[in-house]
Order: C-alpha cells, then structure tokens, then sequence
C-alpha cells in the first residue's frame, strides 16, 4: 500500500484526537476536517484543510449536511489499484484520502437523557443525534479497505498509530481489513439504536417482555422471511414470550419435517416454556398430534403447538376442551378458525428451514453463530451389540428430539410401525443423572411405564462417565445414541458391553443453552 497523505477527521468525541495528530502531522499527512474537530486541531497549532475546500460548500441546515459530497465520497471509494478508476478521478480532480477518522453523533447517550426530558424535546433531540454524514464516510471508507484505513473509536488510535510507525507510514492488509469489520458491527448496532426507538415511537410494540415491567418489539429481518414476519391470523396479539416459544417449535418441526424426507408423515410438536415436551410423527394428522399432546399432557396445557399440516376442522375439535397459545401450521381452513378458540393465535409457517446466523444478546453485544444443523453422516455402533436398520431409524429420531432440548438433555423415544413419538425427556440440568434418575423416572412412573426395551435413548453431548449408562441399563434401556467424545469414552464402550447395551456415536455434539 502507498502511503497515508491525506487524511480526514470528524468526530464527536475528542478524546485522543491530538495525540493521533501529532503523529499524522509529524510525517507531513495533511489533515482534512471538519466543522468543531477543525477548529480544536487549528487551536492546537495544526495546520488544517476544511472539508468545504473538497466538498466546494460549507455547512448547511444548521450542521445537518457537513461531509456528503460527490468529492469526499469519490476520494474514499475509487479503486487505487483499477487504472480505469484512477484515470477517471484524474479528470474528475478527484485526490485519494487515505485515512477515515470519524466517530458518531452520541445517539445512545441522548436516549438515556430522554427519560429526563419532556416528550417532545427528548424526541426532536433524538432525532437530531441521528448520524448520517459519519456512517456514510465510514462505510464508503470501510468498502475501500484496500486502499483505506478506517479509525471509528478513539481505542483503535493506539494500535493504529503502532502500525503506522512500524510500517513507515502505511498499514497493513489485516489491520485495514479488522477495522473496516469494527465500522460495520459499529454502524449495525448503532442503526439497530435507531430502528429500536423509532419502531417504539410507533407504538409497534409487544404488550411487553418477558415480565410484565419490560418493555419490548420485534425487529423484523427485511432480508429473511421467518416467523418475525409471519401475521397472526386471529386472536390477542403475540407476546415476546410466544415468540420465543413459537420460534422453538418451529425449529423443531422443521428438523423433523426435513430429517423425514419428501414423504413426510404428519408431525406435531409442543412446546411449553422454550422446551419441545411433545413431539410426534403419526400415520394421520389426528394421531401425530394425540401422540404429542399425550408427551407430556400437564405441560401441554396453555403452550405452543407446531404442526406440519393443515389445520381442519377435525384438527380444530380436538382443541375444543384444550387451552393451547398458538397454534403454527402451513394453513387453516376457514371452517377450522371458526371452531377455535378466538383468543388463540393461529400462524401461517414455512417447513423450509433458515440456515441463518443467529444472534443471542449478551451484556455489551452480541453473540454470533450458525444454526446448528443435523448430520448422521459418521454415526457408528461402537458397541458388540448393533442396532437393528429400524433401531437405527428410531435413533435418528431421538437424536432430533434430544437436539431440541436445553443442554443437558436427555431423551427417549419409542417407534411402532411408521409411527415415533418423544416418550419422555429430561432436560435443563446439570448433568445427565440428573435427567434421568430424577425427571424421566418419575415421568415414566407416572405414564405407567416399565418395559424400555424397545426403546432409544439420546443425549445431546458424550457420556463423561459410565454411570450414565449404568443407570439407564438399570431402567432397561436396550439402546443409546450419544455424540462420543469424551476422554472416558473406551470406559463407556466397555460398560455398554458388560450391560448388553447397544450404542451409537454420531461425532457431533448439540448443546443447546
């Protein structure tokens, strides 16, 4: 890269901005501002170009319009390493700018201010610290990268400054590259303030949080359509705790749905606080969704069903009796909406899975990852007992039941004919004992239930230990599927074998938190 000689500095906060001058000065980059952050380099001594001299106007609308030009926009974004560019920002009179200095109107600190104001002027405020001129320069800086450094928090100064020394006045690839990165995950968020407060402003708000005193909205992915923008066909509006709970039942009837194939049988799956505890695949509609309602019938009361099929209205009458929140199927016939109840909300949903990213929020951020998506590929009995091809089929199953559950987790399920169904599950604790001698045993006690011999039970992470296996061997399961990978697994192979248990791994964990 060619050296840094032009660079162009507007910011908000002036917190080490004549620190990082002095440096730039010393190796005779010329310095281009503009508005309050010229006027506190030229009291400090620096020589200074005013953004007006490039733009060919000064500021405008009481400072709304300061550094959008054609000029300033075309020095960051033309291509240093095209001849074509380069020849046409000759005859343009367009000169590069090398390095972007800029940080953002301080809207987050004017919204917690807001509180203390009155209505009115706490949202013209608001609305004033809404940047437009920074994210444009940033963004134009941070496409360019190649060619520009973008600085767009005063902590980035110092590493900067150790780069431009080390490297003579020049950055390198991976430095440019980490910061055009830092300006984007910058401006989302900052955009995500915005869109916040506005979309409040409209009133297009849930009733509220998770409790009663928080307050809540939806912001709907314009890139991606999924449940956010799925429209509740009648009944109360959904709440913020619907949504979670509605968003778990369709990940897990998607699973399943696609794990089936293009002959999918009827499936149905009940969610109650955030936890799949009915999940079935039936030979009829009316069977899949008997089956999952009968997982755990206490838990079924007041949740979330999810369903693979059309809603009827015999589907309807089995709701008849039954309080159920929303209910999420491909369609509904008018005469089944007629027969449910009006306050419960019924939503029209894609089978297709989403492979997008997901985002949980953390104090401070956000945390990033992929969907975690389902695979069988490399499962492997590791056990002298093998699995019948129907055992194996069964296994699958209990391995989506079990992926859908909060880690740590335990699930079994039982398979006649075409038919599978979740027995019963253990999950949420914190270890896999505890799913089974103190969640599932009593569940099976209270189902009635002693012979696990034709049974699969999954878990979603390895076994740390034998007991695990010892005591589901003691409740009669015949057969397990585990992800493997613990140091102590040739001790669980060898328990297995002693106890006559057959066992799978699939070399794939799913942790869910």
């Amino acid at each position: 890269m060619t050296q840094i000689r032009r660079a162009l500095l507007s910011v908000s906060d002036k917190t080490g901005l004549l620190d990082l001058a002095k440096v730039l000065a010393a190796q005779n980059v010329e310095l281009i501002a503009s508005g309050g952050t010229a006027k506190s380099l030229q009291e400090a001594g620096y020589k200074v170009t005013p953004v007006e001299t490039l733009s060919g106007k000064g500021e405008a609308f009481q400072g709304r319009m300061k550094t959008i030009s054609f000029e300033i926009a075309s020095s960051l974004l033309f291509r240093r390493e095209d001849p074509q560019d380069c020849d046409q920002a000759a005859q343009l009179g367009i000169e590069p700018i090398d390095l972007v200095v800029v940080n953002l109107y301080p809207f987050h600190e004017t919204l917690k201010k807001q509180q203390e104001q009155s209505e009115v002027h706490g949202f013209a405020e608001c609305i004033e610290h809404i940047d437009i001129g920074g994210p444009t320069l940033l963004r134009a800086g941070a496409k360019n990268f190649q060619s520009v450094t973008v600085l767009c928090e005063p902590t980035q100064y110092p590493e900067f400054m150790k780069e431009f020394a080390e490297h003579k006045g020049t950055t390198t690839f991976e430095f440019r590259q980490k910061c055009a990165a830092q300006v984007y995950t910058m401006t989302s968020f900052y955009d995500m303030a915005i869109a916040g407060f506005l979309t409040q402003k409209t009133g297009a708000v849930l009733r509220y949080g998770e409790n009663p005193h928080q307050k809540a909205f939806v912001l709907k992915d314009p890139f991606q359509e999924g449940l956010a923008h799925a429209r509740s066909l009648q009944g109360k509006e959904m709440s913020y705790n619907n949504y979670l709970d509605a968003d778990f039942a369709l990940k897990t009837l998607q699973d399943v749905h696609s794990w089936q194939g293009p002959k999918a049988l009827p499936t149905a799956v009940v969610v109650k606080h955030n936890t799949p505890c009915g999940l079935a695949v039936g030979e009829t509609p009316l069977r899949a969704l008997e089956m999952a309602w009968k997982g755990d019938e206490k838990s079924s009361f007041g949740g979330i069903i999810a369903l693979n099929f059309a809603v009827t209205e015999d589907i309807a009458a089995f709701f008849s009796e039954k309080f159920v929140e929303v209910i999420l199927a491909p369609s509904f016939q008018e005469g089944a909406r007629e027969k449910l109840k009006k306050n419960c909300r019924l939503m029209e949903v894609a089978l297709t899975p989403s492979n997008a990213w997901q985002a949980r929020s953390i104090e401070g951020g956000l945390l990033m990852q992929e969907s975690d998506s389902f695979n069988l590929a490399n499962m492997k009995v590791v056990t002298q007992k093998t699995f019948a091809e129907d055992k194996q089929r069964l296994a699958g199953f209990a391995m989506l039941a079990v992926k859908n559950l909060k880690s740590n987790a335990i699930a079994i399920c039982r398979q006649q004919g075409p038919e599978f169904e979740l027995l019963t599950m253990g999950s949420g604790q914190t270890n896999r004992i505890d799913c089974i001698e103190k969640l599932i045993t009593s569940r099976l006690a209270d189902k009635g239930i002693q012979d696990l011999s034709d049974v699969v039970l999954a878990s979603d992470a390895f076994f740390p230990f034998p007991d695990s296996v010892q005591v589901a061997a003691k409740l009669g399961v015949k057969y397990i599927i585990q992800p493997g990978g613990s140091v102590k697994d040739p001790d669980v192979i060898a328990e297995a074998n002693h106890l006559g248990v057959a066992m799978i791994f699939t070399y794939r964990r799913h942790f869910l938190h």
